[in-house]
């Protein structure tokens, strides 16, 4: 499916203006200025913002100042999180004090990362906008991308809650259960009923099965929208959380973009934070206690100066994928 059609042109990236110097100073004290050669990525007034997160935190971790500045500016704020974080065994163990869990135990954990996602947020003070858990099964994402795509096989069925299907409460289009073309639909749905003018979505090589599938998923859910609505277009922006030792090498106050990794059809564009926007991000971080208790320097690591993202190149993508291009097993 053709995603090309989706991703504004460098053109018009670049004849957005910035947000009114009045609107920043109101956040604190100034972003810094962007290191030399690096481009600085603009937020449109009325900005509509779609955010893909995995996992709960990974919408903080790689966008929480982008949120601010987009309500700032006047803007809608979706957050979509694709599971619930709940496969998470050591993290489970710490929490519920079982050294053999039990699926009860995981349904725990993911309700526990639903409200941190929550109260999360509410740091971020960002006024109004919508939360939906998709409650896909954490850890299995990959999977439906090959073996359990459609109706033809019986659904993925997750190891750590033995779930098949999200709960009914969660469901947005009926019968759905934790296959592919499902996950796909769902987005598809929130994309058309929200109609975002940017997306945020973790980039292909991130090094976590989940985050790699969601940016297929994403792409596949934009390709259904764009073939129904032609007209429908979106600013597609990524971000990355996980690619070897990137960041933790490097304790310095500024996140610098991943050696050796490319940064899209735009290059690495970081967005300096206020110290406004820093402090909140750093504050809605440590909301997500369940993850601070066993990985509190991996949340740490992102709470820097600035975010980074980066637009991708035009790409053509057919799901279900026969190969395992998000490296699961």
């Amino acid at each position: 499916m053709v995603v090309g059609r989706l991703l504004s042109s460098l053109a018009f990236a670049s004849a957005i203006a910035a947000l009114p110097p009045a609107v920043s100073a109101a956040l604190g004290t100034p972003p810094p200025a962007p290191a030399p050669g690096e481009r600085t990525l603009t937020v449109p007034a009325a900005t509509r913002l779609l955010v893909i997160a995995p996992h709960p935190d990974d919408e903080v971790l790689s966008a929480a100042g982008l949120m601010q500045r987009v309500h700032e500016g006047g803007g809608a704020i979706r957050v979509v999180y694709l599971t619930n974080g709940e496969g998470y065994p050591e993290g489970v163990r710490v929490e519920e004090h079982h050294q053999s869990p039990t699926p009860a135990d995981y349904r725990d954990y993911g309700r526990r990362r639903e409200r941190e996602a929550r109260t999360s947020l509410e740091a971020l003070n960002i006024g109004e906008y919508t939360m939906t858990f998709l409650s896909f099964p954490d850890g299995g994402l990959g999977k439906l991308m090959r073996r359990y795509w459609s109706e033809r096989h019986a659904a993925y069925r997750s190891p750590y809650t033995r779930r098949d299907r999200p709960p009914q409460s969660k469901v947005l289009i009926e019968a759905t259960e934790f296959r592919g073309e499902d996950l796909t639909q769902e987005l598809a749905r929130i994309i058309g009923d929200f109609r975002p003018t940017m997306i945020v979505a973790p980039r292909k090589e991130d090094q976590h099965v989940d985050h790699c599938a969601a940016w297929y998923f994403t792409a596949d859910a934009l390709s259904d929208v764009t073939r129904v609505e032609p007209a429908f277009s979106a600013d597609l922006v990524t971000y990355i959380i996980h690619y070897y030792s990137w960041p933790f090498e490097d304790d310095g106050p500024r996140l610098a973009p991943p050696p050796h990794l490319r940064g899209g059809v735009s290059g690495w564009l970081s967005l300096p934070l206020t110290t406004h926007e820093a402090h909140a991000k750093s504050v809605a971080l440590k909301r997500y206690r369940t993850q601070m208790h066993v990985m509190a320097w991996f949340l740490d690591g992102f709470a820097r100066s600035n975010e980074m993202f980066s637009r991708p190149s035009a790409a053509r993508l057919i799901l279900p994928n026969r190969r395992a291009v998000c490296d699961d097993p």
